[in-house]
């Protein structure tokens, strides 16, 4: 592990990984690392928030967040966060363009209308359409499913997830959801959705290329030194007596 040179987009909790080393990132170093990562990409610092809690509670389950993240990053890179949103409308959550929607922009919007009658209400369904790396949505749904007493089930063509009362749906997303997209319609359920165990020392399992391709995202936060900034750069005062 190296250290130099250090990077102000990353704090000072978050190391330096080369090579092929591997990364294994603790909760607060994968938030902070993918928050700025989100941001570097363009989203709004509210969502790339969730971003970094979204990576941070997959790498708490010993999920590489991480790298989903990463993928989705690299996914959406260049378009517009805005045209990646869910159009909400009773039972169908769907982008009104016809593109994939953020799982992250959709998660955060599924817990802002919890208590909403578009909302996931008990004994319903929601057209979700293609979601982009769908196993970023999961942190959202077992947030929400806690915090409500609810448990879901994910569907789509050929297969179906349930979050629900059962220790080992985790596993099962895990495997399931861990493809760049998936079309999806959510089951909202009254089985209160159970909560995995989290590891006692989680770290993140991921590797130098998915730091370094998420320090690079970051360094899009910071403003490029410029002939005029580096001449005004230091003291105007003389430090003569």
């Amino acid at each position: 592990m190296n250290t130099d040179p250090h990077d102000q987009t990353r704090g000072e909790t978050v190391p330096v990984f080369a090579g092929n080393e591997p990364a294994p990132l603790s909760c607060n170093e994968a938030a902070a690392l993918c928050t700025k990562a989100a941001r570097g990409a363009g989203m709004s610092w509210g969502m790339a928030e969730e971003a970094g809690f979204a990576a941070a509670w997959l790498v708490s389950y010993g999920i590489d967040g991480p790298s989903h993240l990463r993928s989705h990053l690299e996914q959406a890179d260049g378009l517009d966060w805005d045209d990646l949103c869910p159009a909400v409308t009773p039972g169908a959550w769907q982008n009104a363009k016809g593109q994939a929607v953020c799982p992250i922009i959709l998660g955060a919007t599924l817990c802002d209308y919890a208590e909403l009658p578009e909302g996931p209400a008990p004994d319903s369904e929601i057209s979700l359409g293609p979601v982009n790396s769908p196993i970023l949505l999961v942190p959202f749904l077992c947030e929400l499913g806690r915090r409500n007493d609810l448990g879901f089930a994910l569907h789509w063509d050929g297969g179906e997830l349930r979050i629900d009362g059962t220790q080992e749906w985790l596993l099962r997303a895990t495997e399931a959801l861990n493809v760049a997209q998936l079309s999806l319609v959510l089951g909202v359920e009254n089985t209160p959705c159970h909560q995995p165990c989290a590891r006692k020392s989680p770290n993140a399992r991921t590797t130098a290329a998915t730091v370094a391709a998420l320090n690079s995202f970051a360094m899009r936060t910071t403003v490029p030194a410029t002939e005029a900034s580096r001449a005004g750069a230091g003291s105007t005062l003389s430090d003569n007596d």
